[in-house]
């Protein structure tokens, strides 16, 4: 009989199907996936949202970071109030390479914002878990907070990244990584045997002179209070890598923003805290916190210098920190409210300005107000519950801030250390918000955005690790709170961020959305017989609002807008011109004649024509000219009213040829001291008496200088009432350098132009 073998088969595997699972499975994967989001709501339409340009983008970007192109290299800058310069350096590259548009001047805060979400991942996983660590990161990734600056070419958002770096490294230095394990629930027990078989091969002195193991292994069925009794490690002093590391990104934020420089404040506070609970920890680790030091101060220290030799530059420090000034000046009550509204933030009521926020609106909806107050208490019962029991000294570094029989209700989820360090983070990264105006600040609270996302996240750092929820329940249960959380912030915040805050009037008006809606419709079709000459009004028509309709025109050279101020201006030529947002009575209103738009022109903009003839509007005294009356920067006075009853003296001139006018540099406002950045020309109006006597005068000039073009034409009122019924009889008017008060003359000599009123 022959032999029959029975083949059995392999049972069948799925290799990708299994690797897939197993990629699932590690936190990391999920964290990739959150950072590819963070970044993808970083840069979809960056153009857009905001929905124009801000004076802060213009002036950090075309003039520090240009500046810096064309080789002005410093460690701070005067321009703006006082700039650090490491993000303009930075930012300066992407500006080289992708020009002054959208991607050059906020593509960098996108990648700083997006390199923000994997460290808060790393940081968070470092200190309470992978629980804590994904959800913290997921939320920043999705928040109203994290997208706003994010998405602004402004070097706040430089701020928690460093400082996020920093505390890495810290805590890293420290040897302070069990709160890894313990997030887990039983980390401690489980690594307590391999703990002491690395610490025995890596330190001789665990040795006897022998070779033998100075201490055993626990045997299984020692539980880990036993183990740790028996234990004895020797604390092995602190890397001196991490130390520099962390030391340099804590340097660095000096070169970054103002808040930055409240970041060492938080590592030194936490020693202190260890210094009460657990003061041997620090015995070996002197070396590589004076490292740490040594190093950031010596990184700070060339901005130190920079700024002791322009000590006025940072003048609006000062300004901003009036509470803290009225403090010491013995009133404590606008510190007190803003303190109070600084911890309202959360909750109840969030930064005031338009800018950054919609007003009043708090960092988290109910859902997320609720995990992040929730994450307060149980990080404050930890912290206290170290102190509390600050008497008994720990045998390992572990030991110290993961003991599972002293947290009873929590276990090992949030332990004293990181507890403490996290709440440190918060308090002192807010209190900036504390001691400056306006109250609230997202801005100045910037250094506290990761903590306020890891105090939110602990409630599913707390539930994966519970003792009371069975083993297999806790990961879905935190999974499932996690992705409530996130989900909650995410319905709220994106739709916040991408919709409803960049079309309220308000910031349409500070960001300029009405310029860039005036460039889309002169550009939407190269082909239709659109002028190249055309006029835009403004109530604050300055050099940023030509340097922002610059940008949005993509600096085309046919394309010739002039500004106008419609309260007191009319622009004759071109006859074509756009009024829009903010709606103002204008004394000219009646001179335009709609023309049609389609519906194509989007925003608060409307389309009109001047319509034609023009002459001075007011009733009264009417002086027409045969011929010009031409000043030697070749501006022409062709005709003028003066209105008695209303008081009004209304002047037309012609802009003859380009004018002669000093050069405007692009620098802040207010500019570095001894820096004239204001009006290149101005008109003077003088209301003359019998005696030849002033009774009133009224300078300005409403139509911007700078955009006028020869051939051009406006009118501008001036107001002149006779003062308590004086007789008039005359106005004098003429122009004026505003830099040095120097009246420019007439082709024949004069320095102003005389009407007679009797």
């Amino acid at each position: 009989m022959a032999d029959i073998t029975v083949y059995h088969p392999p049972p069948r595997t799925h290799p990708g199907r299994e690797l897939a699972a197993a990629l699932l499975r590690r936190p990391s994967t999920w964290a990739a996936a959150v950072t590819l989001l963070a970044f993808s709501l970083r840069v979809v339409a960056l153009a857009d949202a905001p929905p124009g340009w801000r004076d802060d983008e213009l002036i950090e970007t075309l003039v520090i970071s240009r500046n810096i192109l064309g080789g002005d290299l410093r460690f701070y800058y005067p321009d703006a109030s006082g700039h650090e310069a490491l993000y303009h350096a930075l930012n300066a590259l992407f500006l080289a390479w992708f020009g002054p548009g959208a991607l050059g001047i906020r593509l960098l805060s996108a990648f700083l914002g997006t390199l923000a979400v994997p460290l808060t991942y790393a940081l968070g996983r470092r200190l309470f878990g992978p629980a804590v660590g994904l959800t913290a990161a997921a939320l920043l990734a999705v928040s109203f907070w994290g997208l706003m600056y994010s998405r602004v070419g402004i070097r706040h958002v430089m701020t928690p990244t460093l400082a996020l770096a920093a505390f890495y490294f810290f805590w890293q230095s420290l040897g302070l990584a069990a709160g890894e394990r313990g997030s887990r629930g039983a980390g401690v027990q489980k690594a307590a045997p391999s703990l002491l078989g690395k610490a025995q091969s890596a330190h001789p002195q665990m040795r006897t002179a022998a070779g033998e193991p100075r201490f055993s292994r626990p045997s299984a069925s020692e539980d880990a209070d036993s183990a740790r009794s028996r234990v004895n490690l020797p604390r092995p002093p602190a890397p001196l890598l991490p130390c520099a590391l962390s030391g340099l990104f804590l340097g660095l934020g000096f070169h970054s923003y103002f808040a930055s420089r409240g970041a060492p404040l938080i590592p030194l506070a936490f020693l202190g805290y260890v210094a009460l609970v657990a003061p041997e920890m620090l015995r070996r680790r002197w070396r590589g916190l004076l490292v740490m030091a040594g190093t950031a101060a010596l990184v700070a220290l060339p901005l130190y210098v920079a700024i002791a030799a322009q000590p006025a530059a940072e003048a609006r420090v000062g300004e901003l920190a009036l509470p803290l000034t009225e403090a010491l000046a013995g009133d404590f009550g606008r510190l007190l409210d803003h303190a109070v509204a600084a911890l309202l933030m959360p909750h109840a009521a969030g930064d005031p300005e338009w800018l950054y926020n919609v007003p009043g609106r708090p960092v988290f909806g109910p859902f997320g107000a609720v995990a992040f107050w929730l994450g307060v208490v149980l990080a404050t019962w930890a912290a206290l519950h170290g102190l509390i029991k600050r008497k008994k000294k720990a045998t390992t570094d572990y030991a110290d801030f993961t003991d599972s029989r002293r947290l009873k209700s929590v276990r090992t989820v949030v332990p004293s250390f990181p507890s403490a360090f996290v709440l440190i983070w918060w308090l002192v990264g807010i209190s900036p918000s504390v001691l400056s105006v306006p109250p609230a600040s997202l801005g100045h609270a910037i250094l506290a955005q990761p903590a306020f996302y890891i105090l939110a996240a602990l409630p599913v750092g707390a539930l994966a690790g519970w003792a009371r929820v069975p083993g297999r329940w806790r990961a879905p249960a935190a999974g499932l709170l996690a992705a409530l959380l996130v989900g909650a912030t995410a319905v709220r915040d994106l739709p916040a961020y991408f919709s409803e805050w960049p079309a309220r009037g308000m910031v349409r008006y500070l960001y300029r959305a009405d310029v860039q809606d005036v460039a889309d419709f002169v550009l939407r079709d190269p082909t239709a017989p659109w002028p190249a000459d055309f006029g835009i009004t403004g109530l604050l028509a300055g050099p940023w609002d030509r340097v922002a309709l610059d940008l949005a025109l993509g600096g085309r050279d046919d394309v010739r807008p002039r500004w106008f101020d419609p309260r007191r201006a009319l622009l004759l030529w071109p006859d074509v011109s756009f009024a829009g947002y903010p709606g103002v009575e204008s004394p000219y209103a009646a001179a335009f004649e709609p023309l049609p738009q389609d519906g194509l022109l989007p925003g608060d903009y409307t389309l009109g024509r001047v319509a034609p003839p023009v002459t001075p509007t007011l009733d009264g005294r009417v002086f027409l000219n045969e011929a010009p009356v031409c000043f030697a920067n070749g501006l022409c006075w062709t005709a003028a009213a003066y209105d008695a009853a209303g008081g009004w003296l209304e002047v037309q001139w012609q802009v003859e040829r380009p004018l002669d006018l000093p050069p405007l540099p692009l620098i802040s406002n207010p500019p570095p001291p001894g820096v004239y950045a204001g009006p290149r020309l101005y008109v003077f109006a003088q209301l003359i008496g019998p005696d030849g006597a002033f009774l009133v005068g009224d300078d300005g000039l409403w139509v911007d200088p700078l955009t006028l073009r020869g051939g051009d034409a406006f009118l501008q009122r001036h107001a002149l009432p006779a003062p308590d019924g004086a007789p008039a009889a005359a106005v004098l008017f003429g122009l004026y350098d505003p830099m040095t008060g120097e009246r420019i003359l007439t082709v024949d000599g004069a320095d102003h132009v005389r009407l007679e009123l009797q």
